[in-house]
């Protein structure tokens, strides 16, 4: 695990964050898993640092003992930050400025196939975007934020948005789940939003858990088919979209 100094003064524009704190036991189980020698973890963070417009990465992991596996299984060359904190918005925003960095990109722990592709296109989508404060993938005009499994797109968020959230409200969803904060204000706040990659919409259909072995099975199965040590979300959109996936309604 690398140390963590204040040698990072200097302000990064945008910070990749793997959010591997705040997680369900079940979450913890699942990030453990290996796939072709590296763990679930391991292909979220190797994907997060192969992005081109990412200034740093780094994983967040509980304090003490139950951050003790994320600490573990992060590969060495990436830093990990600790953090107390009891939702969301605060642990990413205690790292915002711990790494002294204007914006981030936010992914969960738990899904390995992420294509840093995507990261790239939203940070550019919320470049394009003046004064974004928010920039989300969306979907049959839903924007996949409290109605999906947490991690599977990235989301961007600009640190000084997440200040102004933590002033202005205490709502538990909105604290775990910034996202939908700037969604329920987006006449306050300026939102991006881009549509998610043909096949990829159908990723929320994956009902995967830990209590069925077919659905880790159906996640080896389409892990083997893609054959691919960097990821390709069109290659993982198609897919999706054949029959090669057992998806369960």
């Amino acid at each position: 695990m690398v140390v963590l100094t204040m040698e990072d003064s200097a302000m990064l524009k945008t910070l990749g964050i793997i959010k591997g704190a705040l997680l369900t036991d079940r979450q913890r189980r699942y990030l453990a898993r290996y796939l072709e020698g590296k763990s679930v973890l391991e292909w979220v963070v190797r994907q997060m640092t192969d992005s081109e417009l990412l200034d740093k990465v780094v994983v967040v992991a509980d304090e003490g003992q139950r951050g003790d596996l994320v600490r573990k299984l992060t590969p060495c060359d990436v830093p990990v930050y600790s953090t107390s904190a009891h939702d969301t918005t605060a642990a990413v925003l205690e790292t915002l400025e711990h790494f002294s960095a204007e914006s981030c990109v936010v992914i969960g722990a738990d899904w390995p196939f992420l294509d840093s592709e995507l990261i790239d296109r939203l940070v550019r989508a919320s470049r394009r975007t003046e004064k974004c404060d928010y920039a989300a993938y969306q979907s049959m005009n839903e924007v996949f934020s409290a109605e999906r499994h947490y991690g599977l797109f990235p989301e961007w968020y600009r640190g000084s948005s997440l200040r102004k959230l933590i002033a202005e409200t205490d709502d538990p969803i909105h604290r775990q789940m910034p996202g939908t904060f700037f969604l329920d204000n987006s006449r306050t706040y300026r939102v991006a939003t881009l549509q998610i990659p043909e096949g990829l919409d159908r990723v929320a259909e994956m009902k995967y858990s830990f209590a069925n072995e077919d659905d880790w099975d159906s996640i080896l199965e389409l892990h083997g088919a893609l054959d691919l040590e960097v990821l390709d979300f069109r290659k993982v959109g198609g897919l999706l979209g054949s029959q090669i996936m057992r998806v369960r309604g």
